[in-house]
């Protein structure tokens, strides 16, 4: 089982609900620093030993096999309804070691998922 994989903003102490995740277009949705839906894919940091993986999931892979739908913050909500096995998948891709930056995340996309 991944551990809890999104972090608080400063000062939050609360899982926020969907209608408080504030507005996408590739701001950070609020209560969440790491969940970024930047409409055609979504970006997150999956925590391991070490450190942290930056990720980017295509809108595609996500409505394929996580029902997202075409709205704003879909790609979010899809994400933290299924983050378990999406951390799980990304964890078994990442190679060990520091490979992925902010600038070259680990992709995800539909065929990953086949």
């Amino acid at each position: 089982m991944t551990e809890n994989l999104l972090t608080l903003d400063a000062g939050e102490d609360v899982e926020k609900s969907p209608a408080d995740w504030g507005s996408a277009g590739g701001a950070a949705l609020c209560g969440f620093a790491n969940l970024e839906d930047r409409g055609g894919w979504l970006t997150f940091r999956v925590s391991r030993a070490g450190g942290s993986i930056p990720v980017r999931a295509t809108r595609e892979a996500m409505e394929d096999h996580f029902g997202a739908g075409p709205g704003d913050k879909d790609l979010a909500a899809a994400y933290l309804q299924h983050s378990e096995s999406i951390n799980a998948k990304v964890l078994e891709l990442a190679p060990a070691g520091n490979v992925y930056s902010t600038a070259n995340p680990l992709k995800l996309s539909t065929g990953d998922f086949d």
